[in-house]
């Protein structure tokens, strides 16, 4: 097998891995989130890592299609393409402002995690807003935004954690999958 093939293997390996990860991480570690609308999670961290560590669409890829099946799994059907589209702008943000160098943790990440935040929390606060369109805009704030604020900032400091482990030891480096 040459370089080529090799490095596509372990592109499809790690994107596999990771979106079956987000799936489990989202649908089976969440604590309900106080409106009742959804679950709190920290299936996110794992969508930001991918995006950083896999090249361009496998993370959007993972973060869309992990999200959609855990929705699917977890009895919420309902979320499954909204979620689709939710998670794949959230890696989208990592894609465009990803750090070109070997860290997973920089500023530059900082802020994608800051403003895949306000995606996940906006984003969920429309779809509520559709889906619930007989209950008052004021009410969906109130029973939305605190649930996916709690979820994205739990995810931003779990990659954070995460990604500084793995940058101790230079996993960009070593799995070179971009």
């Amino acid at each position: 097998m040459n370089n080529n093939s090799t490095k596509m293997i372990k592109i499809i390996v790690f994107s596999g891995l990771f979106m079956a990860l987000t799936t489990v991480m989202t649908a089976f570690f969440h604590v309900p989130s106080p409106g009742g609308n959804g679950y709190i999670h920290l299936g996110d961290s794992v969508i930001y890592l991918s995006s950083v560590l896999l090249p361009f669409p496998c993370g959007i890829l993972v973060g869309g299609i992990g999200g959609a099946l855990s929705d699917l799994i977890s009895g919420f059907a309902a979320y499954a393409i909204p979620t689709l589209i939710v998670k794949s702008i959230n890696a989208s943000c990592f894609y465009l402002l990803r750090a070109r160098g070997e860290k997973i943790v920089s500023k530059r990440s900082i802020i994608a995690l800051i403003l895949s935040s306000i995606v996940t929390v906006v984003g969920y606060l429309i779809v509520d807003l559709i889906l619930y369109k007989g209950i008052s805009f004021k009410t969906q704030l109130f029973a939305t935004v605190p649930g996916n604020l709690i979820q994205a900032v739990g995810s931003a400091v779990l990659f954070l954690f995460i990604g500084s482990a793995l940058d101790r030891i230079n996993i960009k480096g070593k799995i070179n999958l971009k």
